[in-house]
């Protein structure tokens, strides 16, 4: 059958196509001043009243053809009818998709049209049967996994034995692609995480009145091997998965109420752990954030890039490009952007303009200032060349906590630069959180973010403290994110904030000391928060245990209702953190752990900052209709 004769056939049964199609005209004749002319094969309508194209192919050979056609089509009838991208849809139809599959693919991916492939069977003389097309996955190319492993050796003979177990493991997995960043101490070091493990459990051991040994030392390692590769689809995984039962049993279970990133998360850390598994002295779990921290701010030096796979073939992919995949500087991560374009070049720009998408999916604010004033830039500098940083940690409460209680506390602060060189700097865009009046209570945001549970708030920093409502929690605390502008011209600075849409002159000022302002203007709320995490951080490993379920096991709520002693002329705020008591079941009155002082105390603090429930140590009140009830720490010659 020739490709004239399916035509007319498809004509006469065009609901095969789709139900609902109405046939406008065959060899549907588009004319264009600017060379896109042609005859689009069926010219139809849909329920909608929309413009569908539809293109049939009979041949291999007439399918390397379709797309081609089918861009000359759109724009023609963009052109001549005057139709808009949203009213215009594409039906490409073929007998043989095997040439076709792949730049359809493509098209499908990269297009904003509404496209379908339908694969033509010939069922009878008579009859035509029609199947959806299933669209190939698109690579976009190198994209760095976030999730990496990190392992620790002792000396130079264990690391060859480690860099080894890595090629073997993954020639066994097929795994092809995948880097090996060999990091050599400068000076021996004892792993942070290591230490921080061994911390917990001693703390924990002292909680549960167990001995252990304080004075077990660590071991020293003089290398890291730091492995990463390309991303791995979930079907790939769980191929892979599948030479272990039990492994892959469990994945398919735990990642079905999984989110999409939590899955793949789940999946490349099962990859990495099956067996064959990496030799190493001591092993722990890599992320971009900690491999940029470990380097840049530990100054520990990259002795070499082992390169496999597609990093090994690209001659051109330069090892200071992997490095900074690694630290997610290309967005990748939401959190990091550092990139330098070149105005004048539009692939650059819409580069850097998706990639600003990316980094900051959820943080609009910031992603649509960006996206303005890159639009401005094109417009007032076109010969110029830009440089953006971008850190956006997304950790809403814990931004607070990080950076008032770590010793590197400003690094924690989100902020943005945006510089513009023509050639030489003439001008920065910046960005960074500003006070902006009246905070919610911290019992409020607990209430409001989640169900008021401090344990669900240190939860989260099983993932880092991300939250992708961090822009709304930002708000409620009392700052919001905010862009500047400073234009230079010569030793002259004019200052400039982005308010109502559009420029307003404004006071010197950097995302730095805004929010240390911010923190200073909103102490007692800074307070509350840093009261209430610190005691409960095991360097890094957060204590979730509910304070009122501890205090739950030593009131003695009976004795209480029987002596009935009430504490008369309690705070109404918590001496240590400053929160409400009256939000709390619990109050006590005791001793401060470490000091001499004794003050009126909420639960958590109690728990975490007070020496204990006793008499001359604390008394436990229970809140009760008529105020608050002696239920612990009784006096030792009270009657039974």
């Amino acid at each position: 059958m020739k490709e004239a004769e399916l035509r007319d056939r498809i004509a006469d049964h065009i609901e095969v196509l789709e139900n609902g199609l109405v046939l406008l005209k065959k060899e549907k004749y588009i004319p264009n001043s600017l060379g896109t002319k042609g005859f689009i094969d069926l010219y139809a309508k849909d329920e909608k009243g929309n413009h569908v194209i539809i293109e049939l192919k009979k041949s291999d050979a007439s399918a390397r053809e379709a797309i081609h056609e089918v861009f000359k089509y759109v724009e023609g009838v963009k052109s001549y009818l005057g139709a808009r991208d949203h009213e215009i849809r594409v039906i490409v139809a073929s007998t043989d998709w095997k040439e076709l599959i792949v730049p359809f693919s493509r098209f499908v991916c990269d297009t904003k049209w509404d496209v379908k492939g339908l694969q033509i069977e010939m069922a009878s003389p008579a009859g035509i049967n029609t199947f959806p097309v299933a669209v190939l996955p698109i690579t976009n190319g190198r994209f760095i996994a976030p999730w990496h492993a990190m392992c620790w050796y002792l000396n130079e003979d264990a690391l060859q034995k480690g860099i080894q177990s890595m090629e073997q493991s993954c020639k066994a997995k097929g795994i092809d692609d995948f880097i090996i960043m060999v990091i050599r101490l400068d000076t021996p070091v004892v792993s942070k995480k290591e230490a921080e493990m061994k911390e917990a459990i001693m703390q924990m051991a002292s909680q549960n009145g167990m001995k252990v040994k304080a004075d077990v030392e660590l071991p020293v390692y003089e290398f890291v091997a730091y492995f990463a590769m390309q991303t791995l689809s979930k079907e790939k995984c769980l191929d892979i998965l599948s030479s272990g039962k039990e492994q892959y049993k469990e994945a398919q279970e735990v990642i079905l109420d999984m989110e999409e990133s939590e899955a793949l998360c789940y999946l490349h850390e099962s990859v990495v752990a099956l067996q064959p598994s990496f030799y190493q002295d001591f092993y722990e779990i890599g992320y971009p954030a900690k491999i940029h921290d470990f380097i840049e701010n530990a100054g520990h030096t990259i002795q070499e890039i082992r390169r496999y796979g597609i990093f090994e073939k690209n001659n051109l992919l330069l090892d200071a490009t992997i490095i900074s995949e690694l630290f997610a500087e290309d967005g990748s991560t939401g959190q990091r952007l550092k990139k330098t374009a070149d105005v004048w070049d539009r692939v650059h720009m819409e580069s850097l303009r998706n990639e600003v998408k990316e980094t900051l999916s959820e943080n609009a604010v910031w992603r649509n200032h960006i996206l303005r004033c890159l639009d401005e830039i094109e417009e007032e500098f076109p010969t110029a060349k830009i440089e953006i940083s971008v850190y956006n940690p997304a950790t809403g409460v814990f931004t607070i906590y990080l950076t008032v209680s770590k010793e590197n506390g400003i690094l924690y602060i989100p902020s943005y630069y945006l510089t513009v060189h023509d050639p030489e700097p003439v001008r920065v865009y910046y960005g960074g959180l500003q006070d902006i009046g009246q905070s919610l209570p911290f019992r409020e945001i607990l209430d409001k973010y989640y169900e008021g549970s401090l344990s669900a708030l240190l939860m989260s920093m099983t993932w880092g403290g991300r939250d992708e409502r961090d822009v709304d929690i930002a708000e409620d605390l009392g700052c919001a994110y905010r862009t500047f502008r400073c234009d230079m011209q010569e030793e002259e600075r004019s200052f400039f904030a982005w308010k109502d849409e559009r420029w307003r002159v404004c006071e010197p000022n950097d995302p730095i000391n805004m929010y240390r302002e911010y923190l200073e203007k909103n102490e007692k709320l800074v307070r509350q928060i840093v009261r209430k995490i610190l005691p409960r951080d095991n360097n890094g490993i957060m204590d979730g245990s509910s304070a009122e379920r501890i205090l739950d096991q030593i009131a003695d709520t009976s004795k209480g209702k029987r002596l009935k002693e009430y504490y008369i002329g309690a705070s109404p705020e918590c001496d240590l953190c400053g929160c409400l008591l009256a939000d709390g079941k619990y109050m006590v009155d005791g001793s401060i752990k470490g000091t001499s002082a004794w003050g009126i105390m909420c639960p958590d603090c109690a728990v975490f900052c007070g020496d204990g429930i006793g008499w001359g140590t604390g008394q436990l009140y229970l809140k009760d209709k008529s105020g608050w009830l002696l239920v612990g720490g009784f006096d030792e010659e009270d009657e039974e």
